[in-house]
């Protein structure tokens, strides 16, 4: 039969002031090291806004209001995410730049359209200068931002530069980068899209659309005009035969 035993008291260690700062010290690195800080998304200052963005002209007009409030000395990028109703949920002023440029981070604007279940987004900075017209850097960012945004099916559906009187729509002019259009092969759904906008285009007379049919007399006005319908049928789920009556209406009220 074993003898209970009880063990011998654990000295005591006494430490002085010093000591005990270090101690401390490295407790709180160890804590720093294993601890995960819960990112939190905030939504500050509200703006109204009465309608869904439907236009490009709708999205000008509320990053016109974003952005220019004050004296515009500087490039601005700011972004705005939507439901799947194109209805604005929030924006987010990313970054505020120099008179001619401004750094952007793609894995941020990525990042808070994820956390706050956006379905769509549109890009849009101004330039200083007055001049709408997009810089290959413009292009090339505007790649990229789709490009990482459509792993999460998350569509970019435009691009704005904007100026106090004027603007500039990547998806209006059927842009190549936002588009992404990298590859000249034309699928079979491609072909028959373009088939069907033909197709439409062909019932376009003066006296029923005056301005697309203006638009399409010649051979750059018609491939334009071809890829912005093509830029809405994907980008709003819309058909040809009702995106031609919608961009007729729109030309008549510039």
């Amino acid at each position: 039969m074993k003898e209970y035993k009880i063990p011998q008291s654990t000295p005591m260690f006494v430490l002085n002031g010093t000591e005990m700062q270090d101690l401390d010290k490295q407790i709180k690195d160890i804590e720093k090291e294993f601890r995960v800080k819960e990112v939190d998304l905030t939504f500050k200052e509200e703006r109204l806004i009465f309608s869904r963005l439907v236009s490009s002209r709708d999205a000008y007009q509320f990053i016109k209001e974003v952005i220019f409030d004050g004296v515009e000395i500087q490039e601005h990028f700011v972004v705005l995410y939507m439901n799947h109703s194109n209805k604005v949920i929030g924006y987010y002023r990313h970054t505020k730049g120099t008179i001619n440029s401004t750094q952007v981070d793609i894995e941020m604007i990525v990042a808070v359209g994820l956390k706050i279940l956006a379905k769509g987004v549109i890009l849009s900075h101004n330039h200083p200068s007055g001049n709408t017209e997009p810089s290959p850097q413009d292009r090339e960012l505007t790649k990229k931002i789709k490009q990482a945004f459509k792993y999460f099916d998350i569509h970019v559906l435009d691009h704005i530069i904007a100026t106090k009187n004027d603007y500039y729509s990547f998806m209006d002019n059927g842009d190549s980068s936002l588009s992404g259009t990298l590859d000249k092969t034309v699928s079979k759904a491609e072909k028959e899209l373009r088939e069907e906008i033909l197709h439409q285009l062909k019932r376009v007379t003066k006296a029923n659309s005056p301005n697309v049919w203006e638009r399409i007399q010649s051979k750059n006005g018609y491939a334009k005009l071809e890829e912005q319908i093509i830029m809405r049928v994907i980008n709003n789920h819309m058909v040809p035969a009702a995106v031609i009556p919608q961009m007729e209406t729109e030309f008549n009220m510039e």
